[in-house]
């Protein structure tokens, strides 16, 4: 009887590996699933001149982006300690949870509340979002590692994506729309919209051969066959990932841990700079862009632009691996004066956008990079990757976290509107 288990033992193996099939149907849902991962915070850092418009005494943005990315950590770190978890619920209630979210914003313009009472809520809805998107960071990782490498850079690029076509649907709806709060209305109907489209995207992702290495038969032990399972569930929604024995956190951090501190600062730097630091550049020459914010939105749009370009290209390493990737971060580093600068407004227009422009483009390449290339360190084990994906999670996001914190004492300090 053993040898009849012998080659169905075999065969079961051989189903838990990765597929080719559908791969480039895999890849474009990826990216689309990167789309929606951060979308709804930048959607929300794209209405800037909506909360302007709302609470013109306010720092919205820092106050924001510090309270998002301070949730964000807790969350992830919080879900961290649970070794065996599903992606199914995870990834799924993340999305929904930002719908939710969403959808409270889309009805401040026809809330009849005091600008404070609507500020507290505002800053309510986001701390929600940030535990939402804290459940879509503790998976998101961990799902990629489970696929070639290729699927990480597939989900920086729809990261990318999310930011500009978030910027992008904020042009187009107030040029589309003379008042800023019909532009808003819009804006935040389309951004539900796109939300729904990234939950189809991962459900479809999980039907697919690509993903047929996440869908054991029913009754098929975990143990014996070492992968996530899905119990027999072709929705995937039920893909568990398990820490398995030299897999834990203490034995992949030993390996990782400069690697983490590459992430965590080049995502300090991103917070640091972006949203606050950019859309509080004033315009100084470039009059007929100092209405309605429209300046201050064309450096977002710049922004997200060039973030984009650099997420396509980060097949080309200068030289660049798991080893040196630190040099992102000190290049990086060198443009923070020049932003700074342009935030007081002692740089003229143009060489503020430029200042932007270097900025997204080093934004987008260092940080696809830093986590890139963690997954290509020759000792890591398949399982031993999962767990990296999950502390890179917390590195991003602590990354972000202190990056926000320190950028809004900074506003202070500097009286940055």
């Amino acid at each position: 009887m053993g040898d009849a288990e012998a080659p169905e033992a075999t065969r079961l193996l051989e189903e838990t590996k990765p597929s080719s099939k559908g791969e480039g149907l895999a890849e474009l849902c990826m990216v689309v699933i990167g789309i929606g991962y951060l979308f709804p915070i930048a959607a929300i850092w794209a209405a800037f001149d909506y909360w302007k418009l709302l609470f013109p005494d306010q720092n919205v943005e820092f106050a924001v982006t510090a309270l998002y990315q301070a949730g964000s950590i807790l969350t992830v770190l919080a879900l961290s300690f649970v070794e065996t978890f599903q992606f199914g619920p995870r990834i799924l209630g993340g999305f929904a949870g930002q719908f939710l979210c969403l959808s409270v914003i889309l009805g401040f313009k026809w809330l009849r509340c005091p600008p404070s009472l609507l500020y507290d809520l505002l800053l309510g809805v986001v701390l929600l979002c940030s535990v939402a998107t804290g459940y879509l960071d503790s998976a998101l990782l961990s799902l990629c590692s489970q696929y070639s490498s290729k699927m990480q850079a597939y989900l920086q690029i729809g990261l990318g994506f999310g930011t500009l076509v978030s910027v992008a649907y904020r042009d187009v709806t107030k040029l589309v729309a003379s008042e800023v709060s019909v532009a808003s209305t819009v804006f935040f109907v389309v951004a539900l919209a796109t939300v729904l489209v990234c939950i189809s995207a991962y459900r479809l992702l999980m039907l697919l051969p690509a993903s047929q290495h996440l869908r054991l038969p029913r009754g098929t032990s975990r143990a014996d066959y070492g992968a996530a399972s899905t119990d027999g569930d072709a929705s995937g929604e039920n893909a568990v990932a398990k820490v398995e024995s030299g897999a834990t956190v203490g034995a992949v951090l030993s390996v990782v841990w400069f690697n983490q501190l590459v992430i965590f600062g080049n995502f300090f730097l991103t917070t640091l700079c972006y949203p606050g630091l950019i859309t509080a550049i004033p315009c100084k020459q470039m009059k007929s862009l100092d209405v309605d914010e429209w300046f201050q939105t064309i450096l977002l749009t710049v922004f997200a632009m060039f973030d984009i370009v650099a997420r396509f290209c980060t097949h080309i390493r200068f030289g660049l691996d798991h080893g040196n990737v630190q040099y992102t971060v000190l290049l990086r580093a060198l443009l923070v004066p020049l932003m700074l600068t342009s935030a007081v407004g002692a740089t003229s227009d143009f060489w503020s956008m430029v200042a932007v422009a270097a900025f997204g483009l080093l934004n987008g390449y260092s940080g696809s990079l830093s986590l890139i290339v963690i997954n290509e360190i020759p000792t890591l084990t398949a399982e031993q990757r999962k767990t990296c994906g999950r502390l890179s999670a917390c590195a991003v996001n602590g990354g972000l976290c202190l990056g926000s914190l320190v950028a809004s004492a900074m506003s202070t300090k500097l009286q940055l509107d």
